[in-house]
């Protein structure tokens, strides 16, 4: 993803990210809190020496990091556990004390870290008092004790900076990976750039939702609202040149009437400008809704797929050139497995009748009806404009393509509408 890709799923996840910041933060602070606490003081001894009684400087400056080796000694901590009467072990103290020469210096700095603040600096002090007496240079040094240890207002260990610095690393990391993930699984399609990502298929028409599902505005050519359905033939016809196609399946991702008003008017452009046209209504069944006009008397799909005639159950439309084909009445009998042997012959048959065969499909959600009307012709995807993610998008696009059918493009409806996109 780019930058600006995760900045959007921050932006639309903010709330699940501010959850896992305060999340985050709560547990760094209960952390820090339930941490066993270490306190360091530093007590500073300065060593200073008779030049007359050594050789060189050199001599000195390493008599004075051997005397700071000697306050963690055993027995230096042994002398200095008796004076204090601290409950520490030896070993223990070992580990908690330290020395170091200061390069440069005549200083020797002594470190010593306890539980307790008090006991800390005690202990830094006692050391620092203690450690002339273990002095191998023979009385070469004058030991003063410049700075007593304090004890500290604030614990060393754990390291609040660190905690603070890490706690936020993890945070970001989170909020990124969690918001991410949650924007591809729930996130909706109400972009074109996304559409076309999802569904490998060029976006041909980002249109309005209609007020009413049911009318016809291809029927008045030269009107704004039958010029969106002339744009979308052109473009349609464009993505398909050099392959006209004889069969385009017009089918909605989710229930509802608005590809039955987009492939009824897309039926009627293709008619006005001299196309032989049948619109079939593929929606066998009550559960798949209305007809889009009161359907004629006459036969219809589901009798065409059981033996009759298709020229018995063709009608005309309501413009010239065009032809419908109702769904006819199913009634409680089952018609999947006719869809899927005898469906694609009746469509070849009527393909060979007319320029452009038209289906309206049940929905993607609804059942795989759309799918199997597909199979060796294309479909034309309406997708509803913030009500489809994604994933799901790709899926339904994956799935059209395993039956060897061909996605020809989508449609956007949305009240965001950008008319047509060519």
């Amino acid at each position: 993803m780019e930058l600006h890709q995760i900045g959007g799923a921050l932006w639309r996840q903010r709330l699940l990210v501010l959850l896992v910041l305060a999340v985050t933060a709560a547990a760094v602070a209960a952390g820090v809190a339930l941490a066993p606490k270490t306190y360091r003081a530093t007590a500073v001894l300065a060593a200073a020496a008779d030049p007359a009684t050594l050789e060189s400087p050199d001599d000195l400056d390493a008599l004075r990091g051997t005397i700071a080796e000697l306050a963690s000694s055993r027995a230096l901590l042994t002398e200095v556990q008796g004076e204090l009467d601290v409950e520490r072990d030896v070993s223990d103290l070992r580990s908690a004390v330290s020395a170091q020469w200061v390069s440069g210096t005549i200083l020797i700095q002594v470190v010593a870290e306890d539980a307790d603040p008090q006991v800390a600096a005690d202990l830094a002090n006692q050391v620092a008092i203690t450690l002339p007496f273990y002095d191998p240079s023979t009385d070469a040094f004058r030991f003063t004790q410049t700075n007593a240890a304090q004890p500290p207002r604030t614990y060393s260990s754990p390291n609040l900076l660190l905690a603070i610095g890490g706690g936020a690393a993890l945070a970001l990391v989170l909020t990124v990976v969690a918001a991410v993930a949650r924007d591809r699984r729930t996130a909706t399609v109400d972009d074109g750039a996304v559409l076309e990502d999802a569904t490998g298929a060029p976006l041909l028409a980002h249109v309005g939702v209609p007020r009413d599902a049911t009318t016809l505005p291809a029927l008045y050519p030269g009107t704004a609202a039958a010029d969106v359905f002339r744009q979308l033939r052109i473009a349609l016809e464009a993505q398909a040149a050099g392959d006209p196609v004889s069969r385009v399946v017009v089918a909605g991702v989710t229930p509802g009437e608005v590809n039955v008003w987009l492939g009824a008017n897309l039926a009627i452009s293709l008619a006005n400008v001299g196309r032989t046209v049948l619109l079939v209504d593929g929606r066998i069944g009550p559960r798949h809704g209305r007809p889009i006009a009161a359907e004629p008397d006459t036969p219809g799909l589901f009798d065409v797929l059981a033996g009759t005639e298709l020229s018995r159950a063709v009608s005309p439309g309501p413009v010239e050139l065009l032809s419908v084909l109702p769904a006819g009445d199913a009634g409680s009998e089952p018609y999947e497995t006719m869809l899927e042997t005898v469906f694609a012959d009746k469509m070849a048959e009527a393909e060979a009748a007319y320029d452009v065969v038209i289906v309206l499909a049940p929905a993607l959600e609804s059942c795989d009806d759309a799918r199997v009307m597909a199979a060796r012709g294309s479909l034309l995807m309406v997708v509803p404009e913030g009500q489809v993610s994604a994933p799901a998008l790709r899926a339904h696009a994956d799935r059209v393509r395993s039956v060897g059918a061909g996605l020809l493009g989508s449609v956007l409806v949305g009240r965001r509408a950008e008319r047509v996109l060519a």
